[in-house]
């Protein structure tokens, strides 16, 4: 079963839900949902701008459709258990507590404050959330590829205002050679003037540089060619080997400052190699994002003022 038709499953259900809550349930004077059981017992149901506390687990969806690894949870006992598949970004919290929120007050996604409505103290459900109500799509601009094998200028010329943005620690008045900030290798100031900046690397041949996670060699350096080739040990990358946003910032600045124009809550900072081989690829989208949630929350409390 595909994402898609689990999600219209989960929302079929969820409609049904509803549906036979409105068989059992009254709106006071007040405009408040009730339910009732038997002659006396009235018991709320959760409505906007109720405070609500609630333990929830939050998993990603199978391959054959059934709820997968946690990314998430508020039970202690869910977090800790190893025996449990976790998500690759899944961190063990120091304390838990319950999840506490205002519905309707956009502290949560709108698929899981939609969830709760209508729910009553001590129940628990389940709900699949689709992207559009839950963190949105992925962004394809924040996707970084990266060749096994990869050319770069040896000499370069530079615009004096980019060389300032790129390498904003050097002093051109005073410095002769600087560091690299991400190879790691010397650089050798050519010449400047008020305009331009001409710059030579000098990588070692042979030697092994790591700006990543991982070992780059350099393979070939030719004056004539003006290049520099540099090969990736593939063999040391893993599958969801972890990379953080400032590595690759210094890598690729041009990259990078498309990244940081996306219109997103808040700039990424890491990122996992999701595929190895001639070309790497580095996923730098959260991994909520563009993905199919399936929680299953508890209500613990309500509390209408």
């Amino acid at each position: 079963m595909d994402d898609e038709k689990l999600c219209l499953i989960s929302i079929g259900l969820v409609i049904l839900v509803f549906a036979g809550l409105a068989g059992m349930t009254y709106i006071d004077e007040e405009g408040w949902p009730w339910e009732k059981e038997g002659d006396e017992d009235e018991i709320l149901l959760i409505q906007e701008g109720d405070d609500v506390s609630v333990d929830y687990v939050g998993r990603f969806v199978g391959t054959a459709g059934e709820p997968g690894a946690v990314f998430d949870t508020s039970i202690p006992e869910i977090a800790r258990n190893t025996s449990i598949p976790k998500s690759r970004g899944f961190t063990v919290r120091p304390t838990y507590d319950d999840l506490t929120f205002k519905v309707g007050s956009g502290q949560m996604i709108q698929g899981f404050d939609e969830s709760v409505l209508g729910k009553k103290e001590g129940q628990t459900f389940t709900v699949a959330i689709p992207p559009e109500k839950g963190y949105g799509d992925a962004y394809d601009e924040l996707i970084l590829t990266v060749n096994s094998t990869h050319v770069m200028a040896l000499r370069e010329t530079l615009d004096r205002t980019r060389f300032e943005e790129l390498y904003p620690l050097v002093d051109l008045k005073r410095a002769i050679t600087f560091t690299h900030p991400f190879w790691g290798w010397d650089v050798y100031i050519v010449s400047y003037d008020i305009e331009e900046v001409q710059i030579w690397h000098q990588p070692l041949y042979g030697h092994e540089y790591k700006g990543f996670p991982w070992n780059v060699t350099v393979v070939d350096i030719s004056t004539e060619r003006n290049v520099i080739t540099l090969h990736h040990s593939i063999d040391e990358i893993q599958k969801n080997t972890k990379v953080m946003f400032e590595t690759a910032q210094l890598f690729d600045p041009y990259w990078a400052e498309e990244a940081l124009g996306l219109d997103q809550p808040e700039p990424p900072m890491e990122a996992w190699v999701t595929s190895v081989g001639g070309t790497i690829t580095i996923d730098f989208n959260k991994e909520v994002t563009g993905r199919l949630l399936v929680f299953t929350i508890t209500i613990n409390s309500i509390t209408r003022e």
